[in-house]
């Protein structure tokens, strides 16, 4: 999924919420001072970018640039976060929700010349990411398009669409496992070996014969139910966020209830093989 830049809204709300003040618990660092420069850092509690900290690839995009996933913090504090042994997911979310629920009922107004220029920087961010994925990859023949700006719920179709490829492939995988003691059999006739001896070995000790049948039934399966929870998951509750600043957009608010519907589904009917 493409990386998105921060809304404007999201923006608004962090340094509402935020107090003028690093989140990190006793500090008192300021983060926009009054000549309006902003000296904190915007802090993403799960990586925006793979080989961030505490990046996990079953989110998304929209997530991971929601306000529910960012806090402020001053530089120091920022690079203290980035040990994720001390600080991880759970405790960066109890920081969070400390903090905004101290300063959360004294809103800080940012200035509207300020959050232009942050915008402008994230603008300008992604439109070199965009350039260096297209004219400076080290083997573009072989680059994995970025497509910066792609709709979340087309990011989504896109992910769904990507996981039917990938059982398919697994599925034809397991076909492949299924057939192989037949065809090292047949192979092994066509040069001319007595298959008596090969035949009397117990199924159950035959290395060729269901090759892989624990994984390709039980651990792919299971994985792909795993995959497919935590992206309905993800989609439902980016759509409950996204609504939230744009409720004006019938597609969203369609797209979410009918999420909402096959999530309350999975609720009851999936389950894992055994």
């Amino acid at each position: 999924m493409a990386r998105l830049s921060n809304t404007r809204e999201t923006l608004i709300a962090l340094f509402a919420k935020s107090g003028n003040v690093c989140a990190f618990p006793g500090c008192n660092h300021e983060l926009v001072t009054s000549r309006n420069i902003f000296v904190g850092q915007i802090c993403h509690i799960e990586a925006a970018s793979p080989g961030g900290q505490r990046y996990s690839p079953l989110s998304n995009d929209e997530a991971r640039r929601s306000f529910e996933n960012q806090l402020l913090l001053c530089y120091r504090h920022h690079k203290e976060t980035d040990d994720i042994a001390a600080f991880d997911v759970h405790s960066l979310k109890d920081m969070k929700h400390e903090h905004e629920s101290k300063h959360g009922q004294k809103p800080f107004k940012v200035n509207e010349a300020f959050l232009h220029r942050l915008e402008s920087e994230m603008e300008a961010y992604w439109t070199a990411i965009e350039n260096d994925n297209r004219n400076t990859h080290v083997a573009p023949e072989f680059a994995a398009l970025i497509p910066i700006g792609t709709p979340a719920s087309q990011q989504f179709a896109d992910a769904y669409l990507s996981l039917e490829r990938l059982g398919q492939i697994l599925a034809d995988l397991s076909t492949k496992d299924g057939t192989l003691n037949e065809e090292i059999r047949h192979y092994l006739a066509l040069l001319g070996y007595n298959l008596k001896s090969y035949d009397a070995v117990p199924y159950y000790e035959n290395p060729f014969f269901n090759r892989n049948w624990e994984t390709h039934a039980l651990a792919v399966t299971n994985t792909c139910t795993d995959l497919i929870v935590a992206l309905k998951q993800s989609e439902v509750r980016f759509l409950e966020e996204y609504a939230k600043t744009h409720s004006n957009e019938s597609t969203v608010l369609q797209r979410l209830d009918t999420a909402k519907s096959e999530l309350r589904e999975m609720a009851v009917s999936c389950g894992y093989v055994d």
